[in-house]
């Protein structure tokens, strides 16, 4: 038998729920069209169980027309700001490089104030987290957003209690996720929480992806050799010789004395200057050079903990579960190279 897509559902005479997607240039295109897609499924899953549609998405810019991503791909907002007197079911901010910009775009800040008290549920893609911080809406809350940036929202808005490592992050009304795809992860929660598990499970599975994706967004931090480099330079030669010899002893005392510096004057150097102990750091290049090996090679998990320093599995399998959320086989198994499998 002949299986034929769902038709899309009629629109006449139904309450929809608003979804408000605000773009501007340079944003992340697949942060637009991640949850836009899950949020349409959503409405292709109802027409299948001959339900109406419930949602209605609506692309917003400061202008209506074209507007250009960041990858170069042009997008077509169908709505202004000044368009949109009355409220939104769901704001979504979507994120991406132009997110600087505007956060010190005013007229677009002092919309999103106007426009919240009057929203059901306020939201953030990635990097649009910013826009949310700038307009005021994330104070004294929890919140996330991509990994590269966490850092970056703690320090600029001190008020907002920032986890990294979560996907997404629910405090109240508003809804932060991390990076890019995690706005899809974020939908399929929305779709959840309107429609049932049941219509979420359909949407995952024709979107291909996860209802629930397994670990956090630590599995997916970059290596520890990418943080920003300390000022001195002796500090920054260890850092690099700690890099390229996780299997070393890299205890304090082993280290002062390379340093040849008291132990006490060596960890409070290396504090100030890095942001970490030595412990923590040395913990971090020995999960990072594990890391590197499960994705590369086909040692057993027993050979590379002793090769990278960690002395036996177990204790490699406990920091890899404190990092990143997930044990060592699970990682290999989720970012294996194909082109060494």
């Amino acid at each position: 038998m002949e299986t034929q897509c769902p038709e899309a559902p009629s629109r006449e005479a139904v309450h929809f729920r608003r979804i408000g997607f605000v773009v501007y240039p340079d944003c992340q295109s697949l942060d637009l069209s991640g949850p836009f897609e899950a949020f349409h499924w959503a409405d292709l899953m109802l027409s299948v169980l001959r339900k109406p549609p419930t949602y209605h998405s609506l692309v917003i810019a400061k202008a209506a027309g074209p507007v250009r991503t960041m990858s170069g791909l042009q997008i077509v907002a169908s709505h202004s700001y000044d368009e949109l007197g009355e409220g939104l079911d769901t704001l979504i901010i979507v994120g991406g490089t132009g997110c600087e910009a505007a956060t010190k775009d005013s007229a677009l800040l002092e919309w999103v104030r106007t426009i919240a008290p009057k929203t059901r549920r306020i939201v953030s893609v990635c990097t649009g987290a910013f826009v949310l911080a700038a307009a005021g809406l994330l104070d004294r809350r929890r919140a996330t957003t991509h990994w590269t940036y966490a850092d970056r929202l703690a320090k600029t808005f001190p008020s907002i209690d920032v986890d990294a490592s979560r996907i997404f992050v629910r405090d109240g009304n508003v809804y932060t996720s991390g990076g890019i795809t995690a706005g899809i992860d974020l939908a399929l929660a929305l779709v959840e929480e309107d429609l049932g598990r049941e219509t979420m499970l359909g949407v995952a599975r024709a979107l291909l992806v996860f209802p629930r994706r397994p670990g956090s967004q630590s599995q997916f931090r970059g290596h520890t050799s990418i943080l920003e480099k300390p000022l001195r330079a002796d500090v920054s030669e260890l850092q690099t010789w700690m890099l390229a010899h996780p299997e070393a002893d890299l205890s304090v005392p082993a280290l002062a004395e390379r340093m040849a510096m008291s132990e006490r004057n060596f960890s409070r150097l290396f504090r100030n200057e890095t942001g970490q102990t030595p412990a923590e750091f040395a913990e971090r290049a020995r999960a990072d050079a594990a890391r590197s090996k499960l994705e590369h090679t086909n040692s057993s998990i027993e050979v590379i903990a002793m090769e990278t320093g960690f002395g036996n599995a177990e204790r490699m399998r406990r920091t890899f579960q404190r990092l990143f959320d997930a044990s060592p086989a699970d990682y290999r198994a989720r970012f294996r190279s194909t082109l060494d499998a």
